[in-house]
């Protein structure tokens, strides 16, 4: 299978190829000697060094592509996350990438995180975002004390409504997954913010198709077909995510890849009586009309946020089971992620 999606691939690069000798060679990465704010209509020169306008604190997080710092702007003392990529791994041209990062610039939503600004040096591309203090919400809900059926609800419902937003705008976000689920502050258990929804715009297809053949447990069986994919990717990766928070483990697991991405193919998966006896049938229907192989029969945005589940009809069924599962999973989604970032340069 694994060799299989590098053919796909490998067509789509090749096709891609011969379109590209038709079109005018777009902006290459130019060398920048100075810090230069990337729009799309202005070339503004802002400082000789990032440190000019932000000084930098601790690492918020981190990957084998970038790194996120806290950054105090030296202006106004206002803080902000900065995401430090290196330029290698951009895979489209900076002015394609400018006109784009204006559109993501506009996005204004609660559950969303706010895009600030974006810089590029010779080297290095910075991303200037909100800040947010509440940690992953996988995290939050290990360390709380209760949780329920309705909580998780609660949470799915602003996920989507942060999705059908930015659907709205045509923007895919591609990479639904836990890290990329933040909570607004320590205080706040249901204020879920939706992380990175621009970075697919900013590496490319191919960094994240590589991504994906390493986690692909949150990905939709077209991306792994290499089929081309709209915006019933990110449905699929919300059907993953509500299973995972109503149970604290994932629809889809193989130790042996091949056939992990078989069955996710193929939506095949299951609900073991032993953690669903107790969940509701809305919850159960709400999820299987999300993972469905077939793109044009998942439910869209709109049409999910129409769905009983989300219309405040949960039960406060405690799911007390879910903590401890979803600790194990966690430790080992975690270890999955550090392990794949030392062997696959690519690995997010």
């Amino acid at each position: 299978m694994y060799n299989y999606i590098k053919h796909k691939l490998g067509d789509k690069k090749d096709k891609k190829k011969k379109e590209e000798k038709k079109k005018v060679p777009p902006r290459p990465l130019v060398a920048q000697k100075s810090l230069t704010v990337l729009n799309e209509s202005r070339t503004e020169v802002v400082a000789e060094k990032i440190e000019d306008v932000y000084t930098f604190g601790r690492e918020l997080g981190s990957g084998a592509f970038s790194t996120v710092r806290l950054g105090t702007h030296n202006a106004s003392g206002e803080q902000f996350a900065i995401k430090i990529i290196d330029k290698k791994n951009v895979k489209q041209d900076l002015h394609r990438l400018a006109i784009e990062m204006d559109v993501l610039k506009s996005v204004c939503h609660p559950n969303i995180i706010e895009l600030k600004e974006i810089f590029e040096t010779d080297e290095t591309l910075y991303i200037v975002t909100e800040v947010v203090s509440g940690g992953e919400l996988f995290d939050r809900i290990v360390e709380k004390g209760s949780y329920s059926e309705k909580d998780a609800a609660m949470l799915i419902r602003k996920l989507i409504e942060a999705l059908d937003y930015l659907h709205d705008k045509n923007i895919v976000h591609r990479d639904l997954k836990p890290e990329n689920l933040l909570l607004k502050s320590k205080n706040e258990d249901t204020e879920v913010k939706l992380a990175d929804f621009g970075l697919s715009k900013v590496l490319g297809n191919e960094v994240l198709m590589q991504t994906a053949c390493g986690t692909p447990g949150y990905v939709a069986p077209e991306i792994l077909k290499a089929e081309g994919y709209g915006k019933g990717v990110d449905l699929w990766s919300v059907g993953v995510i509500t299973y995972i928070l109503l149970c604290g483990f994932p629809p889809f697991y193989n130790e042996n890849v091949p056939a992990l991405f078989e069955s996710i193919i193929n939506a095949e998966f299951d609900y073991p009586d032993e953690y669903w006896s107790h969940i509701s049938d809305d919850a159960i229907d709400f999820i299987d009309n999300l993972l469905v192989a077939d793109p044009s029969k998942r439910m869209d945005a709109k049409a999910a946020l129409q769905h009983t589940w989300l219309q405040g009809n949960a039960p406060s069924t405690p799911l007390k089971a879910v903590q401890t599962k979803l600790k194990e999973y966690n430790v080992a989604l975690k270890e999955s992620k550090t392990s794949m970032n030392s062997e696959n340069p690519l690995g997010l």
